[in-house]
């Protein structure tokens, strides 16, 4: 079910300010003011791990089958 918000909170900030918002919303895959409601509601918005990340993390998770199968 789709909450619909119909009422605005407005506050300044510096242009650097709302160009690091904006940024970190990306990183988390949210928008903007996805991401400010998160913070002000108490919440801890997750950043989405990169295309290189998560190819990290596959290596990492071949390298430790590497290991056990050598290990036994």
């Amino acid at each position: 079910m789709e909450v619909n918000r119909t009422e605005k909170i407005t506050f300044r900030c510096t242009a650097l300010e709302k160009a690091a918002l904006a940024e970190q919303a990306a990183r988390c895959g949210i928008s903007t003011s996805e991401y400010c409601r998160t913070l002000a509601l108490g919440g801890r918005p997750k950043e989405r791990y990169t295309e290189e990340e998560r190819e990290l993390f596959r290596e990492i998770a071949r390298l430790k089958g590497t290991l056990q199968h050598l290990k036994n």
